[in-house]
C-alpha cells in the first residue's frame, strides 16, 4: 500500500511511472504491505488463473524472495519502474510480511519513484542492467 502521495505519467525509463506528488524525504517509508490492498498470490493460485491474468500478474506483480509469492497490488504500486540508481530501496524489517520501500534520498515533488527490482523480486534476479526490467 503506498504511504505517500503519488501520480502516474509517461516515464522516460519505461512506459507508464509512478511519480511523487509531494517532496518525500529521504528514511521515508513509501509502501508497506497491507493485505486490503496487496494480496499474495501462490504459483499453484496463479497456475488456475486464465492465461490473460496469468501475465497481467507477471507483468505488474513481483516474486517475493521473503514469501516466494506473488505480490499483487491493487494502487498504483505497479508502476514503479526498475533502476540501477534507484531513489527507493527494499528493505526486510523483522514482523513486515513483505520487503518495504523507503526512499534513500530526498525526492522532489514530480520525480519518478524508481526501485532496482532484483533486491525484492525473484525473477528479476537472472535479469542484469538497463533501467527497465520484464
Amino acid at each position: 500500500m503506498l504511504l505517500v502521495k503519488t501520480y502516474i505519467s509517461p516515464s522516460k525509463i519505461h512506459g507508464i511511472g509512478l511519480f511523487a506528488d509531494e517532496d518525500i524525504k529521504k528514511g521515508t517509508t513509501t509502501w508497506r504491505f497491507n493485505p486490503t490492498i496487496d494480496i499474495l498470490i501462490c504459483e499453484k493460485e496463479k497456475s488456475e488463473l486464465p492465461e490473460i491474468t496469468q501475465k497481467f500478474i507477471e507483468e505488474y506483480g513481483s516474486l517475493s524472495k521473503l514469501s516466494n509469492k506473488f505480490v499483487l497490488s491493487a494502487d498504483n504500486t505497479r508502476f514503479t519502474n526498475h533502476s540501477s540508481q534507484p531513489n527507493l530501496d527494499a528493505k526486510i524489517i523483522e514482523g513486515e510480511p513483505e520487503a518495504i520501500a523507503v526512499a534513500n534520498q530526498d525526492i522532489k515533488k514530480g520525480e519518478e519513484l524508481t526501485i532496482d527490482y532484483r533486491t525484492f523480486d525473484k525473477i528479476s534476479d537472472v535479469v542484469s542492467g538497463q533501467d527497465y526490467l520484464l
